[in-house]
């Protein structure tokens, strides 16, 4: 099992080794962006061997045009519904993009023996491994350890990527039927030869898409009826709207719902519309309504705000069961608040890539005074979403802005119209871009006047500069083809190239007005994120100059670095930007900048000394407010205040009697804080706000709920000292309450929170609180298997202190939380969930003949397997280990290689 070169010259050993090595591995990962039927019949005994034995197979192909020529996807159907040991994930071109995927490599892992690597130059086509002029080398850890690892992690990074996961029937039929008409649009072309424009519409979500419309749904089985949802621009939020609404269609059994589709723009309708229809599958679907135009069903109304604002009396409040507001923050507050307070539906979307007005009003409290998902720039350019991009700040000490109102147009341009910094803008250009370059540069100007101005001396020094204004807005036409297609390289914008106008061509932004608005920051950003298939990245070059300390020069730039970045050295060193980009500081620049970071970081660290002036505004409410305006997440805030908010808040030294008996409240916090179950949070509200009826206290919720608050009990001797009478407390939960009424509202406040702005897991079935899936602390693991119980058999009373990994008991019961790729027993550990396959090695010190391992291999005794989550090891303070419940395990064999691993068959329900 050495290295090996192949080169097709050698009676096909390349596929008789993929052959060989997809026998012996215990995983298959190939990466090819062509795969033909040819091979997949050379290889499937191979696979049907991985089939039998349930290894899995991952594959990630591409369509390489949007007809799919050199790729199978057929076959590749036959085989994600053939096999269910096989994932696919394929790269749509349809979004014509730089960075396709050219890789061609196969993985072969190994939990027991040596992994191994082919990777070359051959596709998985007949010509790539038989005939074809190939060179293709393995590699193997024995000989390549680092290298092989890389691989393989980098293959993991390529797999969570933004690919159409082609095991998803929905997805999977989308994307085929699209290829399908675009192939016979092809072919009408060129025996017609007439132009017929490919089908450009995807019609399937990415995965973080995916996510936003599991919100949504997960929303309204909690009983919301106003949603905003915050998008950065480009990544699809009408799309997101279209499949949200198809899911409302299925979850009302296909019954008519109907929809009024508002935006301030008929660019933005014809779009969305053309959407609908294509998700829909019905080109009959909608009409629009603005500039005259008449509908005549009124069922599914696309309408501009303002054509509405003055039909409203041709419908019912009620008229509508669905209302999507578009690009809600342009909307003028009048004309919203007045079809907004109109209409009565069922259900209420806005979607917006910033949820501030220009105006520095908030829609927010539109929609239940909270943003039901938010995809923020930062995750979409790290997704690979949006193109990266590299950004300078340059000096600019031509003028100094302190004591200027940045929202004064009129004096901000008298200070900003000079000589001196249009030589500055020349001698950017120069040095950055290059007089003689043909950029795709849009600059974004304070006033019309200035942008007629910039336009002008730019032409005078040889550039190809225009403006674009509401002055000449009846040239846009003329002037945004010749934008598009070089004959324009700058052009000077002001605030109509913000929204709806649609060039992705864009590759360079300019600044030449420094701006305190969040709103205008990110809308011209995003005019260049845009992805193209020659456009590799976005150059933006921001004029930096003092500005008034009353505003924060920052206020967009801090956007682009990551939220869980909490040290200035990380700014310095280029940490926490997105993936693949680069922030460059002039000297000046660098100054300023870093000066206002320090100021914004060092206040989230020090977030402790804002929580009173947040509690005296809001009172409880004021942590939702809090961790929006310092863009934490409930992790960090704890993570940071190592104490909790109400108390803080109400500034308690000392605790008075029945407001807390115990002095380890931010132990028993962390005993709630990753909990990711709706049943259980749920409960846990009703039962410590004392709103739940007696008849439906549920003794197993119960006592998992006392069990988190009692986290310190570890014997019976700690809890008779602190319930001396418990077996006359008719109600231990009742009782915790009423002696901790301070924690108990902390708590409260925290599990509303997780309630309202995390995607908790929903089940059918909730009568006990071990949920397939769900994540517990070991306290908590021991109280939902029934181990521990301070409810039950009072005279009996389970209390164990848990230390090992495992656990027989009863006689019926071992419980085995397992720390996948740890160390000790740890090493060999896995879970398969698509082969509903768990393996676990066990501690290295015990034979088989030791008695867990005949515990392990009885199969009267039930086992419950539990995985190590590891979400929380990113915050040094909130330290304890989480596991989550993968099913019960049927005992298959025991591998004995290296270290004694014990498979197991995982099952949803116990035997």
């Amino acid at each position: 099992m050495g290295e090996k070169f192949f080169t097709n010259q050698n009676q096909q050993k390349l596929l008789v080794e993929l052959n060989n090595e997809m026998c012996t591995a215990d995983e298959v990962c190939f990466v090819f962006p062509f795969i033909s039927k040819a091979i997949i019949n050379k290889i499937e005994t191979s696979i049907k061997h991985c089939w039998m034995h349930k290894i899995p197979i991952r594959i990630i192909t591409t369509t390489f045009d949007d007809l799919a020529e050199y790729n199978n996807l057929l076959e590749l159907t036959r085989l994600v519904t053939t096999y269910d040991n096989i994932q696919i994930k394929v790269e749509d071109n349809l979004e014509k993009r730089s960075e396709r995927i050219h890789i061609k490599a196969s993985l072969f892992k190994r939990f027991h023996g040596i992994s191994t690597v082919i990777l070359g130059s051959s596709n998985l086509t007949y010509k790539g491994m038989v005939t074809g002029r190939e060179w293709n080398i393995k590699l193997t850890a024995k000989n390549n350890s680092n290298l092989v690892t890389e691989i393989i992690a980098e293959f993991e990074h390529l797999w969570n990527e933004v690919l159409v996961d082609f095991n998803d029937e929905i997805a999977r039929n989308y994307l085929l039927e699209r290829i399908s008409q675009n192939q016979s649009l092809r072919i009408t072309t060129m025996f017609n030869h007439t132009a017929t424009e490919i089908l450009t519409i995807r019609k399937y979500l990415y995965d973080f898409q995916k996510v936003i419309v599991a919100k949504l749904q997960y929303r309204r089985r909690c009983g919301k009826k106003a949603h905003l949802v915050i998008m950065a621009t480009g990544t699809g939020k009408t799309v997101v709207a279209a499949f949200d609404y198809l899911h409302q269609l299925q979850e009302n059994n296909h019954q008519t719902l109907k929809l009024l589709f508002l935006a301030h723009q008929k660019e933005i309708l014809d779009q969305a519309l053309q959407t609908f229809r294509n998700v829909l599958m019905d080109q009959t679907f909608g009409e629009v309504m603005y500039e005259g135009k008449v509908t005549h069903n009124q069922t599914h109304v696309f309408a501009t705000i303002q054509t509405m604002a003055t039909r409203l009396p041709q419908f019912a409040a009620d008229h509508f069961d669905v209302v999507i507001f578009d690009e809600a923050h342009h909307i003028a507050a009048a004309i919203f608040d007045q079809v907004f307070n109109y209409f009565q539906p069922q259900q209420i979307l806005g979607l917006t890539a910033t949820p501030e007005r220009e105006d520095g009003k908030s829609i927010k409290k539109y929609f239940l005074d909270e943003y039901a998902e938010e995809l923020r720039l930062w995750d979409a350019v790290n997704q690979r979403l949006l193109c990266p991009f590299d950004y300078y700040c340059i000096d600019d000490n031509t003028v100094d802005l302190t004591g200027v109102d940045l929202k004064a147009d009129n004096e901000l341009f008298k200070k900003l119209n000079t000589k001196a910094r249009n030589e500055l803008l020349l001698k950017m250009i120069d040095k950055y871009i290059g007089l003689y370059a043909k950029p795709v540069a849009l600059i974004f100007c304070v006033t019309t006047e200035h942008a007629k101005l910039v336009a002008t001396f730019l032409r005078t020094k040889h550039l190809r500069a225009d403006y674009l204004t509401s002055e000449n807005r009846d040239h846009r036409t003329r002037i945004l083809h010749e934008f598009k297609t070089g004959r324009i390289n700058y052009l000077c914008v002001v605030n109509m190239f913000n929204e709806g106008i649609d060039v992705p061509e864009i590759n360079t932004i300019i600044l030449l007005r420094p701006t305190n608005s969040k709103t205008v920051y990110l809308q011209q950003l995003g005019r260049g994120l845009r992805k193209t298939e020659l456009k590799s990245r976005l150059e933006v070059y921001d004029l930096i100059s003092n500005i008034d300390s009353k505003y924060d020069i920052t206020v967009g730039i801090k956007n682009l670095y990551d939220s869980k970045l909490t040290s200035i050295k990380g700014l310095l060193a280029n940490e926490g930007l997105p993936y693949n980009c680069t922030i460059t500081l002039e000297q000046c620049s660098q100054k300023i900048i870093l000066n206002n970071l320090r100021k914004w970081y060092d206040n989230r660290a020090r977030i402790k000394t804002h929580i009173r002036e947040y509690y005296q505004k809001y009172h409880e409410a004021g942590l939702k407010h809090l961790l929006y305006d310092y863009d934490l997440s409930l992790y960090q805030f704890y993570n940071y205040v190592n104490d909790f908010y109400v108390k803080i808040g109400r500034n308690i030294t000392h605790y008075h009697q029945n407001e807390n008996n115990t002095n380890r409240n931010k132990n028993i916090l962390k005993q709630f804080l990753f909990l990711d179950s709706y049943p259980i949070i749920n409960y846990f509200i009703l039962r410590l706000s004392q709103t739940l009826a007696a008849d439906a206290i549920n003794l197993e919720y119960d006592n998992l709920l006392i069990t988190s608050l009692l986290y310190e009990v570890t014997s019976m001797n700690v809890f008779t000292q602190l319930f001396p009478n418990y077996l006359t407390i008719p109600d231990l939960v009742t009782y915790f309450i009423e002696q901790h009424q301070v924690i108990v509202a902390e708590l409260l406040l925290l599990l509303q929170y997780k309630l309202e702005h995390e995607t908790l897991k929903m089940y059918s079935v909730t009568t006990t609180p071990l949920l397939q899936g769900s994540t517990y602390t070991v306290k908590q693991v021991l109280s939902v298997i029934g181990r521990t119980n301070f409810l039950l058999s009072r005279g009996e009373l389970r209390i164990i202190a848990f230390q090992a990994g495992y656990l027989t008991f009863d006689q019926t019961k071992q419980v085995i939380l397992a720390d996948e790729d740890g160390t000790g027993y740890g090493k060999l550990t896995k879970y398969l969930p698509n082969q509903e396959i768990f393996y676990w090695s066990i501690p290295e010190v015990m034979t088989i003949a030791n008695k867990l391992v005949r515990d392990l291999q009885n199969s009267t005794i039930t086992k419950y397997l539990f995985l190590q989550n590891k979400i929380n090891l990113k915050w040094p303070n909130l330290g304890l280990k989480l596991y989550s419940f993968v099913g019960f395990g049927q005992y298959n064999t025991m591998l004995t290689d290296k270290y004694l691993t014990a498979k197991f068959f995982v099952q949803d329900e116990q035997e």
